[in-house]
């Protein structure tokens, strides 16, 4: 429930890189071309958000 709730406070495109990385495993590469991006953008928003994600959650990031 937990991640589902910090899933939805997401925007959409942050949001849609990760389902799309860990729910259906799709690469970076594939994602990049799926949403017309550069793949650096697809690692950089991944990586990201999924700090993000944390914060969201509740976690502490290494930055705090």
């Amino acid at each position: 429930d937990m991640l589902a709730d910090a899933l939805k406070q997401l925007p959409p495109e942050k949001r849609d890189i990760i389902l799309l990385s860990y729910f259906l495993e799709m690469t970076d590469m594939e994602i990049a071309e799926l949403l017309n991006m550069v793949r650096s953008s697809v690692a950089y928003r991944r990586t990201a958000t999924l700090k993000l994600l944390k914060e969201l959650m509740g976690g502490k990031t290494d930055d705090s």
